[in-house]
């Protein structure tokens, strides 16, 4: 009985050891950008290239204060601004910059606007003026 009791002693406290050597790894959190959503797919693009038709994944509009973007997998990117014009699910939007390609995916991101400190009319009266008889750089 007491030459059991060290093997059961030294069984148990390995049983520790294992489990510290066998413990996963945490895994790091997955990067992915704030805010970014694919919300549709570029329908078609003019002839002329300066707008582009934007067929929505789901129902409903357009998300507002939002930037867009279309990406394709032969590298062509564009900005893009809705006009404002929808027919069903189709929304026309005008190339701000870039070149898009029909079945381009079309991204949207939010627009972070920090709260001002002080208000814009406040901020237009601490603008100082250049002295008189200077010219400003």
């Amino acid at each position: 009985m007491k030459a059991l009791f060290p093997l059961v002693a030294l069984v148990l406290s390995s049983c520790g050891l294992i489990k510290k050597l066998f413990r996963e790894a945490p895994k790091p959190a997955p990067v992915q950008e704030i805010g970014r959503r694919v919300i549709g797919r570029i329908a078609s693009v003019s002839d002329t290239g300066n707008f582009v038709l934007i067929q929505k994944y789901g129902s409903g509009k357009l998300p507002k204060e939002t930037l867009f973007q279309s990406n394709g997998i032969s590298g062509s990117q564009a900005s893009l601004r809705p006009t404002g014009e929808r027919v069903r699910d189709f929304f026309a939007a005008d190339i701000v910059s870039g070149s898009a390609a029909k079945g381009d995916a079309v991204t949207s991101f939010p627009i972070v606007r920090e709260k001002l400190k002080i208000s814009p009319a406040e901020a237009s009266k601490t603008t100082e003026e250049p002295p008189q008889g200077t010219q400003p750089e």
